[in-house]
């Protein structure tokens, strides 16, 4: 009976071991059909890692291809609008060669004329000597025509010699953008008289409190394009529907700065023009022959190259006011 008792234990023991191995053994099998699930979810996941590295990679390439040529594009931008600054420059120094070359013709015309009849006079008095027919007062008459010929000759020449004179300085500063050390009231003398056949023509007063003997060490030719234009603008905006204004123009110095100011009593800016008043191509003339570039001009050629700073101050209705604080001596800059 012991025996049997033992061989029975034993039995019931294998079958409970049996049983244990075989739910086991299906464990085994679940947790593998998961890790197999898991690898094939990680092998996907993977593989959706890998083409979106790849998207990512593609991206980025495409993102330095996009940053390169925009690169290019504002370089060549900024090669425009430096081109463009150049030709507003350029046009403004051609209105001024028209201005000139109109205001050329009235002395030279008379100077023309004179000649002429000097001419006559000498050769209707030679007439006279050859045929001995000439008299004293003839002679006295002729000799004293001739004085009053040359005296307006050398009055007109000399006048249309002081317009190409001032006109030369003035193109030679604007165009070379040439540093020398000059009086701010010749300089200011100088631009007006070539801007004097824009004015002459107007009611609008010009008024110049400027002291002469305020010397710089600087680019006169920058400030002059600056006065040009800040007059160019008054014509233009400032006084538009007015038939007569004030432009006033002065400077005084103080320590190692001096302070130029130009203003107009025109119709003035609002808050939200005068903000925008130097940014490039901002013109309330937008497709009336206006480019949008004086202003800008003027402010980069006060800050950049003569090393200065400007302010704008405006009402509607009651003229503009521009300050610049310019150094005494600019400081070197590359152009």
């Amino acid at each position: 009976m012991s025996t049997q008792g033992s061989d029975f234990g034993l039995f019931q023991t294998a079958v409970m071991l049996e049983d244990q191995v075989h739910d086991r053994t299906k464990e085994l099998e679940a947790a593998l059909r998961e890790n197999e699930k898991i690898n094939r979810a990680l092998h996907r996941a993977q593989e959706q890692m890998q083409r979106e590295i790849e998207q990512r990679k593609k991206a980025y390439e495409a993102l330095e291809h996009e940053k390169e040529e925009q690169k290019i594009l504002i370089a060549k931008l900024e090669q425009a609008m430096n081109q463009l600054v150049q030709t507003e420059k350029l046009a403004s120094l051609g209105s001024l060669v028209a201005g000139v070359a109109h205001e050329l013709n009235t002395p030279l015309g008379i100077a023309v004329t004179v000649s002429s009849s000097l001419k006559a006079m000498v050769d209707n008095l030679l007439a006279q000597v050859d045929t001995g027919t000439l008299r004293k007062q003839t002679l006295l008459d002729v000799l004293a025509q001739c004085r009053e010929a040359g005296i307006l000759l050398d009055k007109n020449l000399q006048r249309a010699a002081n317009l190409i004179g001032t006109f030369k300085q003035v193109a030679v500063d604007q165009t070379s953008v040439q540093r020398r050390r000059f009086d701010l009231r010749q300089a200011i003398d100088e631009v007006l008289t070539t801007l004097h056949p824009k004015l002459k023509h107007t009611a609008h007063r010009l008024e110049v409190a400027v002291a002469p003997g305020i010397m710089l060490d600087s680019y006169p030719g920058p400030i002059e394009q600056i006065i040009t234009n800040f007059i160019t603008n008054s014509l233009l905006h400032g006084f538009e529907g007015i038939d007569s204004g004030t432009i006033r123009i002065e400077a005084k110095t103080n320590a190692d700065h001096a302070t130029l100011s130009y203003s107009d009593n025109g119709q003035g800016m609002s808050e939200a023009v005068a903000k925008r008043a130097f940014d490039p191509f901002f013109t309330t003339k937008l497709g009336k022959g206006s480019s949008g570039l004086g202003l800008y001009i003027v402010y980069n050629m006060a800050t950049s190259v003569l090393g200065g700073s400007i302010s704008l101050s405006s009402t509607p209705g009651q003229g503009t006011r521009f300050d610049l604080s310019l150094p005494l001596t600019a400081p070197l800059a590359s152009h």
